[in-house]
């Protein structure tokens, strides 16, 4: 009988969330912390090769402060191709670094801002040999 009543209910409540509503459903309640990156750049060289994140560092800038990410820090920095970093809705200014190559500089650099946060902004970064 316990197992009769309860399907009834979940089948009521699923009858009631048929997903038509006009109302704007509200940002969900954060319940575990999760860093979005302000920033992500995607490293290539100038022919459109993409470049490994071995000897690359990102340092950005915002008004927080300054961060620096290490390329060689990841185990696998053969395998990754770009770096992350940055938070908050804000202006970044960012400079990319990499062993071989002419240095890039990007500055006021945000983040894409939605209805109830912020996304990654990509930037393919295309780097000159020294």
């Amino acid at each position: 009988m316990k197992k009769v009543l309860s399907l009834a209910f979940i089948s009521l409540t699923l009858v009631g969330c048929n997903g038509n509503s006009d109302d704007e459903q509200p940002c969900g309640e954060i319940t575990l912390p999760v860093i979005v990156p302000a920033i992500r750049v995607n490293l290539f060289d100038i022919n459109e090769q993409a470049l490994n994140a071995c000897d690359a560092i990102l340092t950005i800038t915002n008004s927080s402060g300054t961060e620096v990410v290490y390329g060689s820090a990841f185990n696998n920095c053969e395998e990754e191709f770009s770096l992350d970093g940055g938070f908050n809705l804000e202006e970044h200014d960012f400079l990319i670094e990499k062993a071989g190559f002419v240095n890039q500089e990007f500055s006021n650099i945000s983040p894409i801002e939605t209805r109830c946060a912020y996304e990654t902004i990509e930037i393919d970064v295309f780097l000159e040999a020294n």
